[in-house]
């Protein structure tokens, strides 16, 4: 009995849910409030002042919506110039980090050279021993 009652619960909630998908993808094929996609971006921007500018619409809102485009593309600018700085900081900092990778190598080289040559001598903790009475 416990079987039937949760086989008949599954098929009831498969159906209210199957019935939701079913409106609203009708719904969604029914919609003609809808504008179509455009993958470049200054289509769909053409597409959009065209819908929003029909031939009765006034000059003070042409001129609204010419000043919002002009100030996108002054946002725009602003956000290119900013990556462009962003950018000559990023090479500025590789090639510190080159210059000093370099450098690190250079006292790698002459630590090594130091050592073989028995001057110092470097523990297995890092320090660093000069022994004496070696100088001539």
């Amino acid at each position: 009995m416990k079987h039937f009652v949760a086989i008949i619960a599954a098929l009831a909630i498969t159906g209210v849910v199957a019935g939701a998908m079913f409106a609203i993808g009708g719904n969604a094929l029914l919609n003609t409030n809808t504008l179509p996609i455009f993958n470049n971006p200054k289509q769909a921007l053409a597409t959009a002042t065209q819908s929003a500018n029909p031939s009765s619409t006034s000059s003070a809102n042409q001129a609204q919506l010419q000043a919002e485009v002009q100030q996108l593309q002054g946002l725009i600018s602003q956000y290119q110039t900013r990556e462009q700085q962003y950018q000559t900081q990023l090479n500025n900092a590789a090639q510190q980090l080159q210059q000093a990778q370099a450098q690190i190598q250079q006292y790698q080289s002459i630590l090594v050279a130091l050592q073989n040559a028995g001057i110092i001598r470097i523990g297995q903790d890092g320090r660093i021993y000069v022994p004496q009475g070696n100088f001539q």
